[in-house]
C-alpha cells in the first residue's frame, strides 16, 4: 500500500512540476453506467493546470452528491468553483445529472444514459448535455468503458451547433479494492463550425490509480497528457468520494 501512494504521489507531482499552456481544467470521468440501489456519497474533485512560466496555475474545484433512486436511476447535484483573474474561487456552475442504467445486476455488458443541465456564469449560456455509456467487465479483472457525449447552449450567448466528445477507459481491479487504469479524453468541437483536425482538437490521455484509504472512502488520482497540439500539455487530477 505505501508503495501505491508513493507512486500515485509521485505521479502527481509529476504533472504538477510540468509547464502547459493556460486551458480549463478537465473535472470530468469516464463515468459507469451502473446503478445500485441504496448508493448515496459526496465527491470532491480538483484539477490542476499549471503555467510556471507565468508563475501562475489554472485550479478547479468540483464538489457531487449523488443518491439512488432505485436499482435504475440515480440524481446528481454539484457545483464547481475557477480560478479567474477576479478571484482564486470563482463560482463556475452549478447543475444537476440524472443516470438511468438498462442492463441488469448480472449482465457483463452495462449501459444506460446520463441527462445533464448546467446554470453557468459570468454571462456564458447554460448546458444541456446527453452521455451514452457503456462498460464491459472482462476476465481476471479487466473492465472497459466507452462514453459518447452531446451537449448543446442555451439561452443569451449561446453558440449554435452540438459538441461532440468521446471517453475511453481500460482499467484493472488488482485485489485489495485497487484499480489501475488508462484514461482517454477526446473533444472534437462544436457542429457549428470549429471541428478541424486532430491538433485542432482536445486529446488527452493518462494513467489513474483507484486507492481505497478509510471506511468507504476512496482516493483516486493521476495526470493527463496532451496527444493534439489543441490539448493541454498535463493536468493533475484528484477526487475523493466518500460513500454513505
Amino acid at each position: 500500500m505505501r508503495l501505491i501512494f508513493k507512486s500515485l504521489s509521485l505521479v502527481l507531482a509529476a504533472a504538477l512540476l510540468a509547464a502547459p499552456a493556460a486551458f480549463a481544467q478537465n473535472t470530468g470521468g469516464v463515468f459507469p453506467p451502473t446503478v445500485n440501489e441504496g448508493h448515496r456519497s459526496v465527491q470532491y474533485r480538483a484539477a490542476i493546470n499549471p503555467d510556471n512560466a507565468q508563475d501562475e496555475f489554472g485550479f478547479a474545484q468540483r464538489l457531487h452528491y449523488q443518491q439512488a433512486i432505485n436499482d435504475d436511476f440515480m440524481w446528481r447535484i454539484l457545483g464547481q468553483t475557477r480560478k479567474t483573474d477576479d478571484s482564486d474561487v470563482d463560482l463556475d456552475f452549478i447543475g444537476a445529472e440524472l443516470f438511468w442504467e438498462f442492463s441488469d445486476n448480472e449482465d457483463n455488458y452495462k449501459h444506460g444514459v446520463r441527462f445533464d443541465g448546467r446554470i453557468r456564469f459570468d454571462d456564458r449560456a447554460e448546458f444541456l448535455g446527453f452521455n451514452w455509456i457503456h462498460q464491459w467487465n472482462l476476465d481476471d479483472g479487466w473492465s472497459a468503458r466507452a462514453i459518447a457525449l452531446a451537449s448543446v447552449q442555451v439561452g443569451d450567448n449561446s453558440a449554435d451547433g452540438v459538441n461532440l466528445q468521446t471517453r475511453t477507459q481500460i482499467a484493472k481491479n488488482v485485489g485489495g479494492g485497487i484499480t489501475l487504469g488508462l484514461e482517454n479524453y477526446s473533444n472534437y468541437g462544436n457542429t457549428g463550425g470549429d471541428i478541424g483536425g486532430f491538433n485542432d482538437q482536445s486529446h488527452t490521455v493518462g494513467p489513474f490509480a483507484s486507492i481505497p484509504i478509510a471506511d468507504r472512502l476512496t482516493l483516486w488520482g493521476g495526470p493527463l497528457f496532451g496527444i493534439s497540439r489543441a490539448a493541454p500539455d498535463v493536468e493533475a487530477r484528484l477526487w475523493l468520494t466518500q460513500s454513505f
